[in-house]
Protein backbone atom coordinates (compact mmCIF):
# COMPACT_ATOMS: atom_id res chain seq x y z
CA UNK A 1 0.00 0.00 0.00
CA UNK A 2 3.64 2.31 0.56
CA UNK A 3 3.75 2.14 -2.85
CA UNK A 4 0.51 2.90 -4.45
CA UNK A 5 0.34 6.25 -1.82
CA UNK A 6 3.44 7.60 -3.31
CA UNK A 7 2.27 6.91 -6.35
CA UNK A 8 -0.33 9.17 -5.50
CA UNK A 9 1.97 11.82 -4.28
CA UNK A 10 3.64 12.04 -7.06
CA UNK A 11 0.22 12.02 -9.30
CA UNK A 12 -0.81 14.86 -7.42
CA UNK A 13 2.59 16.71 -7.71
CA UNK A 14 2.14 16.21 -11.46
CA UNK A 15 -1.11 17.67 -11.75
CA UNK A 16 0.11 20.51 -9.55
CA UNK A 17 2.68 21.50 -12.01
CA UNK A 18 0.52 20.70 -14.44
CA UNK A 19 -1.95 23.15 -13.45
CA UNK A 20 0.38 25.82 -12.82
CA UNK A 21 2.29 25.69 -16.24
CA UNK A 22 -1.17 24.83 -18.58
CA UNK A 23 -3.87 25.91 -16.55
CA UNK A 24 -7.28 23.79 -15.40
CA UNK A 25 -7.08 21.12 -17.81
CA UNK A 26 -4.88 18.74 -16.20
CA UNK A 27 -7.08 19.13 -13.31
CA UNK A 28 -10.39 18.44 -15.14
CA UNK A 29 -8.70 15.58 -16.51
CA UNK A 30 -6.97 13.78 -13.11
CA UNK A 31 -10.48 14.62 -11.46
CA UNK A 32 -12.16 12.64 -13.99
CA UNK A 33 -9.93 9.91 -13.73
CA UNK A 34 -10.70 9.39 -10.37
CA UNK A 35 -13.92 9.28 -10.44
CA UNK A 36 -13.84 6.28 -13.03
CA UNK A 37 -15.06 8.27 -16.02
CA UNK A 38 -11.51 7.37 -17.87
CA UNK A 39 -9.61 10.87 -19.19
CA UNK A 40 -11.43 13.94 -20.72
CA UNK A 41 -10.74 15.88 -23.35
CA UNK A 42 -9.35 19.57 -22.03
CA UNK A 43 -11.96 21.85 -21.19
CA UNK A 44 -12.92 24.54 -23.61
CA UNK A 45 -12.21 27.93 -23.21
CA UNK A 46 -15.89 29.42 -22.74
CA UNK A 47 -16.15 27.06 -19.65
CA UNK A 48 -12.20 27.69 -18.79
CA UNK A 49 -13.51 30.48 -16.65
CA UNK A 50 -16.26 28.65 -14.84
CA UNK A 51 -14.11 25.60 -14.25
CA UNK A 52 -11.34 26.99 -12.95
CA UNK A 53 -12.37 28.30 -9.66
CA UNK A 54 -14.39 24.88 -9.16
CA UNK A 55 -11.43 22.90 -9.77
CA UNK A 56 -9.60 25.10 -7.69
CA UNK A 57 -11.77 24.44 -4.86
CA UNK A 58 -11.41 20.36 -5.59
CA UNK A 59 -7.52 20.44 -5.76
CA UNK A 60 -7.76 22.43 -2.52
CA UNK A 61 -10.17 19.84 -0.75
CA UNK A 62 -8.43 16.76 -2.01
CA UNK A 63 -4.96 17.90 -0.61
CA UNK A 64 -6.92 19.30 2.64
CA UNK A 65 -5.04 22.88 2.17
CA UNK A 66 -5.86 24.92 4.86
CA UNK A 67 -7.49 28.10 4.86
CA UNK A 68 -4.66 29.90 6.12
CA UNK A 69 -2.92 29.16 3.18
CA UNK A 70 -5.29 30.57 0.73
CA UNK A 71 -4.76 33.19 -1.80
CA UNK A 72 -5.14 37.04 0.18
CA UNK A 73 -5.41 40.26 -1.73
CA UNK A 74 -3.46 42.37 0.51
CA UNK A 75 -1.27 45.14 -0.94
CA UNK A 76 -1.40 46.85 -4.42
CA UNK A 77 -2.59 45.56 -6.90
CA UNK A 78 -2.63 41.78 -5.82
CA UNK A 79 0.81 42.49 -4.95
CA UNK A 80 2.07 41.80 -1.35
CA UNK A 81 3.42 45.11 0.54
CA UNK A 82 7.08 43.75 0.51
CA UNK A 83 6.79 43.21 -3.27
CA UNK A 84 5.26 46.81 -3.90
CA UNK A 85 8.17 48.40 -1.94
CA UNK A 86 11.15 46.40 -3.54
CA UNK A 87 9.90 47.62 -7.10
CA UNK A 88 9.26 50.72 -5.80
CA UNK A 89 12.74 50.74 -4.34
CA UNK A 90 14.34 49.32 -7.80
CA UNK A 91 11.85 51.98 -9.68
CA UNK A 92 13.55 54.77 -7.85
CA UNK A 93 17.24 53.16 -7.95
CA UNK A 94 17.08 52.45 -11.56
CA UNK A 95 15.97 56.37 -12.21
CA UNK A 96 18.92 57.66 -9.93
CA UNK A 97 21.00 55.40 -12.03
CA UNK A 98 19.85 56.61 -15.48
CA UNK A 99 19.97 60.97 -13.50
CA UNK A 100 23.50 60.22 -12.46
CA UNK A 101 24.80 58.40 -16.39
CA UNK A 102 23.32 61.52 -17.40
CA UNK A 103 24.97 64.23 -15.52
CA UNK A 104 28.79 61.82 -16.19
CA UNK A 105 27.94 62.11 -19.69
CA UNK A 106 27.04 65.47 -19.77
CA UNK A 107 30.46 66.14 -17.20
CA UNK A 108 32.68 64.42 -19.98
CA UNK A 109 31.60 66.68 -22.63
CA UNK A 110 32.27 69.57 -21.02
CA UNK A 111 35.75 68.18 -19.79
CA UNK A 112 36.24 67.12 -23.43
CA UNK A 113 35.41 70.47 -24.93
CA UNK A 114 37.76 72.30 -22.24
CA UNK A 115 40.82 70.00 -23.20
CA UNK A 116 39.71 71.04 -26.71
CA UNK A 117 39.87 75.02 -26.12
CA UNK A 118 43.16 74.27 -23.79
CA UNK A 119 44.82 72.18 -26.78
CA UNK A 120 43.73 74.80 -30.07
CA UNK A 121 44.64 77.47 -27.86
CA UNK A 122 47.92 76.03 -27.00
CA UNK A 123 47.69 76.54 -23.01
CA UNK A 124 50.99 75.09 -21.77
CA UNK A 125 49.49 75.27 -17.85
Amino acid sequence: MKGKHRQRAIAVAVMVLMLVVWGNTSVVAVRSESAGGGLSPPVSSRYAQDDQSENIQWFRDQMKISEKYLEQQDGVLGMSWLHFFTMILLVVFSVAALVVFVQRQKRTREILELIKKEVNHGSNG
